[in-house]
């Protein structure tokens, strides 16, 4: 397991919370920033790094609906962790 990822999750305060809670089901980013109680903007910038990172990854249907759900990398990234 990469290190640095692993380092990367632990450092953001809600990091891990956000892996926790796609690993649970898929979810909007609005549904996240609701969940986690903090504000959209907060939870955009959050899910753009992880998805960055290939711990997540987004989903969109014709509309402008964002999905969003943990990665293998981010299923086994959380189980390290835990």
């Amino acid at each position: 397991m990469d290190i640095e990822l692993i380092g990367f999750i632990k450092d953001g305060k809600y990091r891990i919370k956000v892996l926790d809670e796609l690993s649970k089901r898929h979810l909007l980013s609005s549904e996240l920033a609701n969940i986690l109680n903090i504000n959209r903007a907060s939870m955009s910038r959050i899910l753009k790094i992880m998805k960055d990172k290939s711990v997540i990854r987004s989903n969109s249907n014709s509309s402008r609906t964002v999905i969003y759900e943990i990665t293998k990398l981010g299923k086994d990234l959380l189980e390290e962790i835990k």
